[in-house]
């Protein structure tokens, strides 16, 4: 797996867990962090959707690890804080212009 040198980029993540940490506790939890749960794992065809591919590229780029994902039982599946962090780090590095 490739190293990920732009991982400041991924605040996100981490303002989330802090913000958690800091409200009360719920024991249904919050409506944002249910929401969030559920769309937390994608798959190739939703991934290939939000990236407005077909889903044969986003394939390719997942089996030759372009694309950050894993395999539940031969099913290629995309945490959507991945994907959300590969697009900054491809802004960054082809500098808004260039390919995959």
């Amino acid at each position: 797996m490739r190293e990920r040198t732009s991982d400041w980029l991924c605040s996100r993540a981490r303002i989330d867990i802090v913000v958690s940490s800091i409200l009360p506790y719920s024991p249904l939890g919050s409506i944002s962090a249910r929401i969030a749960m559920t769309d937390q794992i994608l798959t190739l065809r939703e991934v290939a959707a939000y990236l407005k591919l077909a889903e044969k590229t986003a394939y390719k780029l997942a089996a030759e690890g372009k694309l950050p994902g894993f395999k539940v039982g031969g099913s290629w599946r995309f945490r959507r804080e991945d994907i959300e962090c590969w697009i900054d780090e491809q802004k960054i590095i082809n500098n808004g212009k260039g390919n995959l």
